[in-house]
């Protein structure tokens, strides 16, 4: 378990723990850290780029979901 620390409007802090090895609700890849957009979507979909090749991430989740599939079976 991590702890994500965000700041609240007022100044005061939002904390929140999460599983890091969660999978990501977009690409399925484990979440790592906390993004801008929460906790549940890893940095990588957060920005739109592919964590292995940095590229930008094709549109719609199954597309997205393809590509990581094919880091997975040709890593480098």
């Amino acid at each position: 378990m991590k702890t994500a620390v965000y700041k609240k409007l007022d100044g005061s802090d939002l904390i929140i723990e999460y599983d890091e090895t969660a999978p990501c609700i977009i690409c399925g890849e484990p979440v790592v850290e906390a993004s801008v957009g929460g906790t549940a979507i890893c940095p990588w979909c957060d920005m739109g780029k592919c964590r292995f090749c940095k590229v930008d991430l094709p549109l719609g989740e199954a597309k997205i979901r393809e590509h990581m599939a094919w880091h997975r079976l040709f890593p480098y």
